[in-house]
């Protein structure tokens, strides 16, 4: 278990508990993008303060190579976070806070999982792969949820197959488009969830619906098929 994933558990499970003592009645009753059960829901305002500062600056970057990369690593799983302190990239899917990550060797041609953790909000991955030489080799934008479980919380998972390119990957860039920056990414319902899986006729109903934001809390892990 990583050290900031019991946070971002308590951080939405606190907004459950309030949802549930303002509205008295059930999660799935009443919501969307701006209220959860006529609860203001906060966390849209941060997703567009920081969308609003990444469309305003001037600092951006046009070519992948003349980004600073950051080396990695000694060791899988690593944490980091984009901020809107990291450097910004114009692509032909629109502006994006961005990391670009510099593999070592003995991972240019693993399996890799990018994995974008749910706090209030939440930061939809993408990754380009890039050669030693910054030729693109393959562009990844399929992301899918995983809802959360004892020993992990929501999230994004987006899967980077390096073993099936000939040619070794050696940088990441971890950014996100305009398009899935306007999307949310409805939380199921746990409960609901395993009542179906073990057999009860069931449909699981979203509870929380996590806006889509520039920024986001990140885990780069290996991939375990």
């Amino acid at each position: 278990m990583y050290p900031a994933w019991p946070e971002a558990v308590m951080r939405v499970a606190t907004f459950l508990l309030f949802s549930l003592m303002f509205s008295g009645c059930s999660l799935t009753d009443s919501f969307s993008p701006e209220t959860v059960n006529g609860v203001k829901n906060v966390s849209v305002s941060q997703a567009r303060q920081d969308k609003t500062q990444l469309q305003a600056t001037s600092r951006i970057f046009t070519e992948v190579r003349n980004l600073p990369a950051l080396p990695c690593c000694e060791s899988l799983p690593v944490l980091f976070r984009l901020t809107n302190e990291d450097v910004i990239i114009e692509l032909s899917s629109g502006r994006s806070f961005s990391k670009l990550i510099r593999l070592e060797p003995k991972f240019s041609q693993q399996n890799l999982v990018l994995t974008s953790l749910v706090s209030q909000t939440v930061f939809p991955p993408q990754v380009q792969l890039y050669s030693e030489d910054f030729l693109l080799i393959d562009s990844l934008t399929h992301y899918r949820y995983r809802h959360f479980t004892i020993r992990q919380p929501d999230r994004l998972e987006l899967h980077i197959p390096l073993s099936d390119y000939l040619d070794p990957v050696r940088y990441l860039l971890v950014y996100t488009s305009e398009a899935a920056m306007a999307d949310y990414t409805p939380l199921l319902d746990a409960e609901a969830q395993y009542e179906s899986r073990i057999g009860i006729d069931v449909t699981p109903h979203p509870w929380f619906l996590a806006p889509h934001a520039p920024t986001g809390s990140l885990i780069l892990q290996t991939a375990h098929d």
